[in-house]
């Protein structure tokens, strides 16, 4: 399994991302942004990687944004990568 997460430094922000996300028919969720990012409020949103352009192009500029990250899930546990 394999998924985006978009990383934030504020959790009020990583919230309107989310909802902007959703009123514009993307399917994501808010999800807890893993240790391994080493940044972040805690709370991230994740979506398909097909959607990756899309949203990259209305959340990239977000004030408190930290980056886009891949999460890839493996038999001996997750790697996450920085974009």
């Amino acid at each position: 399994m394999e998924y985006i997460l978009a990383v934030y430094r504020s959790r009020n922000v990583a919230i309107r991302a989310y909802n902007y996300l959703t009123s514009r028919g993307i399917t994501c969720a808010l999800v807890s942004t893993p240790r391994a990012a080493g940044v972040g409020c805690g709370l991230s949103v994740k979506f398909h990687g097909a959607d990756l352009n899309s949203v990259r192009k209305v959340l990239a500029d977000g004030e408190t944004f930290v980056g886009f990250f891949v999460f890839r899930n493996t038999f001996s546990g997750g790697t996450l990568t920085r974009l």
